[in-house]
């Protein structure tokens, strides 16, 4: 394999990020940035979309990366409503906003992964390896009920 400026070229298989963004020029920048590092993609503009494609996607989604606010449905809100789908999935917020004021006005979970725009490419590409690398991959052992 060629040699890759992050280590997506660790992980056995091609991981599956959702990419959810309502800025149709962020979703491109960082959708032909992460389609470059190997990652297979799925994206949505809102959050309505990103619960019907994972609906809908038969394969494993390793990692959601979203929008905090969007229209229709919000990046908790979506992200609420995949965990009931994917109780494994990752997830890593980005926003615009100052943190504290998602905190209040979002309701962005206490201890949530959150990149603060605008970031560098470098910068989400090691947090989104970190998020892949740290989790675990146990499919045969089932998730209880909450």
């Amino acid at each position: 394999m060629g040699a890759k400026t992050m280590d997506t070229d660790l992980v056995d298989s091609p991981r599956t990020v959702l990419l959810v963004e309502d800025d149709p020029a962020v979703l491109r920048w960082i959708h032909a940035q992460l389609e470059e590092e190997g990652y297979n993609l799925l994206e949505a503009s809102n959050g309505a979309d990103a619960l019907l494609i994972a609906e809908l996607h038969t394969g494993t989604i390793d990692l959601v990366v979203t929008d905090v606010v969007m229209p229709k449905v919000n990046g908790p809100e979506l992200v609420a409503a995949l965990l009931k789908l994917r109780p494994d999935v990752q997830v890593l917020y980005m926003s615009g906003y100052p943190e504290p004021f998602l905190r209040g006005s979002t309701a962005l979970p206490p201890a949530t992964n959150y990149l603060q725009k605008p970031f560098a490419m470098t910068t989400l590409l090691a947090r989104i390896t970190r998020l892949l690398e740290s989790k675990k991959r146990t499919p045969e052992c089932p998730v209880p009920d909450q």
